[in-house]
């Protein structure tokens, strides 16, 4: 995994916010992601096919995901419902989707969003595959943006028929 792989990520992230949100973040250090944590977080997970293979995975704690979303809609949240599942899923489905179009040599489709809930919930490495933790503050909290992506390597006759039948 390359910068030119996580950078558009990064962007959509600060795009997201300052557009949708009105709100500015700062980035912190990506890192490889560690494991276990005792907090209580809401991960919304999309999924990534196409000329690449990946995942990415918005880890919220609980206290953010209820600013962010009650910013978004404009409402004020006291505790996770269906509209603060629905809303974290929008967001990684928003910052995969802007992050897809800045892709110029890949064509990437992506999966529905799944949101998870609990303190037992960790994003794993898929075989051969490492998730970068890229950590965000803002004024709304802290959050991370983990992203585990990989090329496709295709035979030249999958190329080929790929593209015959595509």
């Amino acid at each position: 995994m390359n910068a030119e792989d996580i950078n558009p990520f990064i962007n959509s992230v600060h795009e997201l916010f300052e557009n949708m949100l009105d709100c500015k973040i700062t980035t912190g250090q990506p890192s490889l992601a560690e494991k276990d944590s005792t907090d209580s977080f809401l991960i919304g997970v999309i999924g990534l096919s196409g000329t690449v293979q990946g995942i990415v995975a918005l880890t919220l704690p609980v206290n953010t995901a209820l600013n962010m979303i009650g910013h978004m809609v404009g409402a004020k949240f006291e505790e996770v419902d269906a509209s603060i599942i629905d809303g974290v899923g929008e967001l990684v489905n928003m910052i995969a989707g802007n992050a897809k179009t800045k892709f110029e040599d890949h064509s990437i489709n992506l999966s529905l969003p799944t949101v998870v809930r609990g303190t037992i919930y960790n994003v794993c490495n898929a075989k051969d595959s490492v998730f970068l933790a890229i950590p965000f503050n803002s004024e709304l909290g802290d959050f991370s943006l983990m992203v585990a992506i990989k090329p496709v390597i295709v035979s030249e006759k999958e190329a080929t028929h790929a593209c015959i039948s595509g």
